[in-house]
């Protein structure tokens, strides 16, 4: 530093002027409470932020969760619509099993029919009953047509046999029957 300006500095001249400094020169100063202000609103905006981050963090943990839970119901009510079928099925088990023994067929389809029975018996308890038929009009909600028969016995769309049954839980249909319907006869028959 030189000595004049060590000289300008003990007398009080060695302020630098805002324009010197770099600073606006129309620039005004904060004072005390100014600042306590600033400091408070910067403090307020740490604090939402930081709220911020953890609410997501609390939702995404909330996600999670749900989804576990979800999962864990589905497990459940698929163990609940399967014991059924594997009760049905040690009933077959043992019908075949008793049936090899005896070489007796009558003996082979008791079990059979006793394991069916016990199978539509445990689902109905689910709300699953099939859908009938046989002998009735053609309900596209209900049944599926896979085939055709010509005939002047029955009434056109009238179903005539069941492939394979359906089934519904209550009002709504799981499966449609396949069936096969009544046709009209071909002319000049």
């Amino acid at each position: 530093m030189t000595a004049k300006k060590k000289a300008a500095e003990d007398a009080g001249e060695g302020r630098v002027s805002p324009e010197a400094a770099g600073v606006a020169p129309d620039l005004k100063l904060l004072g005390p409470e100014e600042i306590r202000e600033v400091f408070a609103k910067a403090a307020e905006r740490d604090d939402l932020k930081a709220r911020l981050v953890r609410a997501q963090a609390d939702l995404e943990n909330f996600r999670r969760r749900e989804g576990q839970e979800r999962r864990r119901a589905m497990e459940e009510e698929a163990d609940r619509v399967l014991e059924p079928v594997l009760d049905a099925l040690d009933t077959f088990t043992r019908a075949v099993e008793a049936a090899e023994k005896a070489r007796d067929f009558q003996a082979l389809l008791d079990g059979v029919n006793l394991a069916f029975r016990e199978l539509e018996r445990r689902l109905g308890e689910l709300g699953v009953t099939r859908i009938e038929g046989v002998g009735g009009p053609l309900d596209p909600t209900m049944h599926r047509a896979v085939a055709q028969e010509p005939t002047d016995r029955s009434p056109p769309m009238t179903v005539l046999q069941v492939y394979a049954h359906g089934w519904r839980r209550g009002d709504r249909v799981i499966r449609p029957a396949q069936v096969k319907v009544a046709a009209p006869p071909p002319v000049g028959s």
